[in-house]
């Protein structure tokens, strides 16, 4: 029960550290928030849509468009060549992350808990095993969401989410195979 705690804690810290490092101080996503000397002028249009908050994909169809596959196939033929958007509107900016912090840091915790029970789980727990298994988890994580999202939309950092998902992990497998023995 004190090496689980131990590695919970250990590894949540790690998690945490390593996401502050890669979003931050690193900045190592940074070329997916990239500033536009247009930010001001995009922001004052937008507000005066009144868009509620949510997530737009421009220049997707319309619903009526989607139920009709003739029509889709005149959309897709207009649209080919032209820009599209994804579009994260929130009406109301806060500097405040406190509930973002505690709840990203709840779930490395977990994330560590889960992965040190895997890891207790081995038969054969030599060191290679334990830091493949934690990247594997690590790289399950990165293609189910970052990369199949890369595939649809190009997320510009990619190759951060990529090492995201390794190098934090490899050193959770170390630290597993020395503390699940």
């Amino acid at each position: 029960m004190n090496k689980s705690l131990l590695f919970t804690l250990t590894g949540g810290v790690l998690l945490f550290v390593w996401q502050f490092m890669s979003f931050a101080a690193l900045n190592l996503h940074g070329n997916a928030q990239t500033y536009t000397p247009k930010d001001r002028e995009i922001l004052q249009f937008l507000e005066g849509m009144e868009l509620e908050e949510g997530m737009y994909a421009l220049g997707a169809p319309s619903p009526e468009v989607r139920s009709d596959p003739a029509k889709q196939e005149v959309y897709a033929q207009k649209m080919e060549g032209r820009p599209w958007a994804m579009l994260n509107y929130q009406k109301v900016w806060s500097g405040d992350m406190t509930m973002e912090l505690v709840r990203g840091f709840v779930m490395n915790l977990l994330m560590a808990w889960l992965l040190f029970w895997v890891l207790c789980g081995l038969k054969e727990a030599s060191l290679l095993r334990c830091v493949l298994v934690a990247v594997a988890i690590g790289w399950v994580g990165f293609l189910y969401f970052p990369y199949s999202n890369f595939i649809w939309f190009r997320n510009p950092d990619i190759w951060a989410h990529m090492l995201d998902a390794t190098a934090p992990f490899a050193v959770l497998g170390w630290l597993g195979h020395r503390w699940s023995n």
